[in-house]
């Protein structure tokens, strides 16, 4: 990303040289904030202009969002920032600051240049240089993007079609986009659903009949909870949508809580969320009109409207009911009657109709939310409520086991059901057989690899469509990683820290190899390589037949 503040020469003429390096300064220290946030590296200050890597040093699966909402992040701050350079009187003259932004994903090496005592970490290639290019192309607070980063955020963000770009120092045209903002889809699931492209779902028949087993039994007021587990793109999102449109079919309420990424530090983000969405809270809604809305929305409820008011509303940051009794409670009082009284609109929603209520994403949870969610757990048994939590395997309960919680385990897809998503994702059009078992081998059954790898197949080039089957052009080239799922990957490895060089050893001697031969190549001593494999077997990056030396 690079970010570079508009004007900055009329700037320099309109203050003196004390007071645009406050200026700059301040503006520098509310950027620094932002890009931090979102776990950025500023690789350089170039004057007023900022150069931001995400992705390195350490990757995340989805660092082209982070890119981009650092950048919609900043032009946020900006006029707060106005405000406070001129309450500071850091000038005698009206700043109005404002950023140009541009953002291009790509390959790049990184490594340390070095000139006499001046080191940096730098990335080589063309995608800085075009992310510096890119910034020329955009309006005042504006953001604008290569294709290249679009096809990662499409449909979690709006963007308007720039069309074909001459970039200088570019030979070919380039395809930009402006970000307009963020769009109301949540999660890539939700892209798929709204835009109909949602690939059916493969497999999962055993784990699908047992949720559905528990919404019977929650429908005869014997409340259920189901804890499902498994590895980013295993298909927990998937599942989920796959029992809410049965149980929708059904006309039972559905509640949808997910947490987030960006916001485990924010107490109560998810239960936040949903009811600004379930209370159709739009932009541009004064905050009396939130009030009112929420007022309305309760006004249907049988528990204390004048105790539960007052809470919900300090929940969503508005202002406190006219006629209310001031809340005058320590932050901790506080936040023990807001959980309970959330409860509360659960269980009494679960009196008037059975309802399936999911709460995604519990790695991410913050602290209170867990809370919250221990607390309904211990009224779920006497109600008409499914609970499906879903988590990653890293994620460890805070609560103990309970007769009505059910732990459910996502394994990978055998090989005949990975051959059968690879059918639904052609339209059952067969690929070269050639083609069809790199797939299956390379994406070692998880469905979300299945997907993106098919697709980018589909995508390549490389293959003619005929009728009812696809024929490979010329030979078959080496399947990449698609980009979709290069952050991810990457991610995944650098959280194994000794592990990732292992790992990458080990992927130059090929999918498989043995321990002799490692041991022979690798650097590390024999201790530290056995930990890193014991590692990356525990993760599943490597599966282990046979034991020791002949391993």
């Amino acid at each position: 990303m690079f970010c570079d503040l508009v004007g900055s020469t009329a700037l320099s003429e309109q203050l003196d040289p004390e007071e645009l390096r406050e200026v700059v300064r301040v503006y520098q220290e509310a950027c620094t904030a932002v890009i931090h946030r979102f776990e950025g590296y500023i690789a350089r200050y170039v004057g007023d202009a900022l150069l931001v890597y995400f992705g390195y040093p350490a990757a995340h699966e989805d660092d082209a969002q982070r890119a981009v909402r650092a950048g919609l992040g900043i032009i946020a701050a900006l006029p707060a920032l106005n405000v406070q350079i001129q309450q500071k009187g850091g000038t005698t003259t009206p700043v109005s600051l404002q950023v140009h932004i541009g953002i291009h994903t790509g390959l790049v090496v990184v490594g340390e240049m070095s000139s006499g005592e001046y080191r940096e970490q730098m990335a080589l290639g063309e995608t800085p240089n075009l992310a510096a290019r890119l910034q020329g192309l955009a309006e005042p607070d504006t953001i604008v993007i290569t294709h290249a980063t679009q096809q990662l955020i499409a449909g979690l963000f709006d963007c308007h079609d720039l069309g074909p770009q001459a970039l200088k120092g570019v030979a070919a045209l380039v395809q930009v986009y402006c970000v307009l903002g963020e769009s109301n889809a949540q999660s890539r699931l939700d892209v798929e659903v709204s835009t109909g492209r949602l690939t059916p779902l493969v497999g999962r028949a055993h784990e699908v009949g047992l949720i559905l087993e528990r919404w019977t039994a929650a429908q005869a007021g014997d409340g259920q909870v189901v804890l499902l587990s498994g590895e980013p793109g295993i298909g927990k999102s998937r599942l989920v949508q796959e029992v809410k449109e049965r149980v929708v079919q059904q006309r039972a309420t559905y509640l949808e809580f997910r947490c987030s990424l960006y916001s485990q530090n924010s107490a109560l983000y998810p239960v936040i969320t949903h009811l600004y969405r379930l209370l159709h809270v739009e932009r541009d809604d004064t905050a009396q009109a939130k009030l009112a809305k929420l007022q309305q929305s309760l006004a249907h409820y049988r528990f204390p409207q004048a105790g539960t008011l007052p809470l919900l509303a300090a929940l969503l940051s508005l202002p406190q009911p006219p006629d209310a009794l001031a809340l005058n409670l320590s932050p901790q009082k506080q936040k023990q009657k807001t959980q309970e009284a959330l409860v509360a609109w659960l269980v009494e929603e679960a009196e008037r109709a059975s309802v399936y209520c999911a709460w995604e994403d519990l790695h991410w949870a913050d602290p209170s939310t867990l809370e919250l969610l221990g607390l309904l757990l211990n009224q779920v048994p006497t109600t008409r409520l499914l609970v499906l939590l879903t988590a990653r395997p890293e994620f460890t309960p805070p609560w103990s086991s309970r007769t009505h919680l059910t732990p459910l385990t996502l394994a990978r897809l055998p090989r005949t059901q990975a051959a059968e998503l690879i059918e639904k994702v052609t339209d059952g059009k067969l690929l070269p057989m050639e083609v069809h078992q790199q797939i299956v081998s390379k994406t070692d059954g998880v469905p979300l690899f299945v997907e993106e790898l098919t697709k980018m197949v589909l995508e390549s080039g490389v293959l003619r469509e005929m009728e009812g089957y696809y024929e490979l052009i010329g030979p078959l080239p080496p399947l990449a990683i698609p980009a979709t799922l290069q952050d991810s990957l990457m991610a995944r490895l650098d959280r194994l820290t000794t592990g990732k060089e292992v790992a990458q050893l080990g992927a130059t001697l090929g999918r498989e190899f043995s321990y002799e031969l490692i041991e022979a190549v690798s650097p590390l001593d024999e201790s530290t390589l056995q930990h890193a494999l014991a590692k990356l077997v525990e993760a599943e990056v490597l599966y282990q037949r046979g034991i020791g030396p002949s391993a």
